[in-house]
């Protein structure tokens, strides 16, 4: 019985979160054909499933036990209630208390805050990882694969090495370099092959001509970031990450391809009058 309502609650939460990248991709098409929703992040997936599961567990309890106190506790008209207090007119109430009952409100949710505190960090050690770590290695030579490990557990893709690229944002479009000239992030002295990273564009429904940056399935990539003019912030749809883009200085953001598929990419820093068009396509292929 227990394991079939976890079951339930865990569809229920994935169909929630599935409802706003559906709103947003219904009308993402190309050429005609619906653009298929593959490129996920399950490092997140766990995290909300996590998250929703104690939500229902303290919405339950809590709106639970107000309900019941509601219906037991309430007055009934030309009934005189008792009185358990022993109030009496002039005399000041007596001070009733329940030290271990007040104690455990206190801790308990304290626990659970410092609890889902920690396991919220996963994500941010996971997406802001430096180079050069154990979770990511360090920058692939030529001819060398990420090789990717996918960790169901937990979510984590472990790398062992990655590709350097660059996504710079203006009013009101995104450009992508595959081979940028970028001294401080990557020391590399190749071009990625195509196969690896190319840039394309395609018209997509509802957008106009689009960039598309075209990566690979199992490689993981180091996205250098800047800005021409005014603070963007690409949303990737299906990888459940984002992070802004400044001007005048370089962000970084890791995007570790596991599964074939397109996806969405849409600015979700207000930059000015065309901002809900701002938009381009990641496209990971095998």
């Amino acid at each position: 019985m227990e394991k079939s309502i976890e079951i339930i609650l865990m569809a229920a939460s994935k169909q929630l979160r599935s409802s706003l990248s559906a709103t947003l991709m219904n009308r993402f098409h190309s050429h005609g054909n619906e653009i298929s929703m593959a490129v996920t992040s399950p490092l997140f997936d766990v995290l909300w499933d996590e998250y929703i599961l104690w939500s229902l567990f303290v919405g339950v309890l809590t709106f639970g036990w107000l309900y019941h106190h509601s219906f037991a506790y309430r007055s009934i008209d030309g009934e005189k209630p008792p009185n358990v207090d022993g109030i009496k007119v002039g005399v000041f109430p007596k001070h009733n208390d329940d030290l271990k009952l007040e104690v455990a409100w206190t801790v308990l949710p304290f626990l659970l805050i410092i609890y889902l505190t920690y396991i919220s960090w996963a994500p941010l050690d996971h997406v802001w990882a430096a180079p050069g770590s154990e979770t990511r290695g360090d920058e692939c030579l030529e001819g060398e694969s990420s090789l990717n490990e996918f960790d169901a557990d937990t979510g984590f893709v472990y790398s062992e090495c990655f590709h350097v690229i660059e996504i710079t944002g203006q009013q009101w479009f995104w450009s992508f370099d595959c081979n940028p000239d970028l001294d401080d992030e990557s020391k590399r002295d190749f071009n990625l092959s195509s196969d690896l990273c190319a840039v394309s564009s395609q018209m997509v429904e509802g957008y106009g001509m689009q960039p598309v940056i075209n990566l690979k399935e199992g490689e993981t990539y180091l996205l250098v970031m800047e800005s021409e003019d005014v603070t963007h912030a690409p949303w990737f749809l299906q990888l459940s990450t984002k992070e802004d883009v400044l001007q005048g200085q370089k962000t970084t953001m890791w995007l570790p391809m596991t599964e074939v598929g397109d996806s969405l990419i849409l600015c979700t820093e207000y930059c000015g009058d065309a901002h809900s068009l701002m938009a381009a396509v990641v496209s990971v292929h095998s």
